[in-house]
């Protein structure tokens, strides 16, 4: 009898393959650890074409709000928090934030409630991570995720640059007089 690594742990079902049920000593290593915050990851979530296009700003946004859903205990999502201070703290330059918050809206990882900052007074923005449930909606996980295409994306970054080349001013020593050394 073949003893794969399917069948080394919990039992068979009716057509002879594992349940997926851990059991004993398997169940304990593959169970969250006990007494400190995690967060859930699908494998579907981290293969996926979303996951995989992130930028690093991108997700190191995503990892701060993880962090943060845990601070929590898992029962604020939809009302994390992150202030352009936290995030500049965590690593992600102040000029890159908000490309950050933008692309991982785009890819569907994130929903977020802009803020606003008004006269010395602020109400920073409020975050949701789409792969996880909030405690305030029934509809929650949307996982927005999954309608991401890496099409869409290579779209989405090239619009994104030439929209940074029209607001990027012209560079030093430019005149648009002087066309191929010649003065008009």
């Amino acid at each position: 009898m073949d003893h794969g690594a399917g069948a080394s742990f919990g039992r068979p079902d009716p057509t002879g393959r594992s349940s997926g049920r851990h059991s004993g000593r398997r169940k304990r290593l593959a169970e969250a650890p006990k007494g400190k915050p995690w967060v859930w990851m699908t494998r579907e979530l981290i293969s996926s074409d979303a996951w995989r296009c992130a930028s690093l700003h991108c997700r190191k946004l995503i990892d701060f709000l993880c962090v943060e859903n845990m601070n929590h205990a898992g029962l604020e999502n939809g009302l994390l928090k992150a202030t352009y201070d936290q995030l500049e703290a965590w690593g992600i330059p102040r000029r890159r934030i908000c490309a950050a918050i933008n692309e991982a809206e785009f890819l569907g990882l994130v929903r977020c409630e802009r803020g606003v900052r008004w006269s010395g007074t602020g109400k920073p923005s409020l975050f949701r991570l789409t792969w996880l449930p909030t405690m305030h909606d029934e509809k929650s996980p949307t996982n927005e995720w999954k309608a991401t295409t890496k099409e869409a994306v290579e779209a989405w970054r090239s619009q994104q640059r030439l929209l940074e080349k029209k607001k990027r001013p012209p560079a030093r020593g430019w005149n648009p007089r002087v066309i191929q050394g010649a003065k008009i």
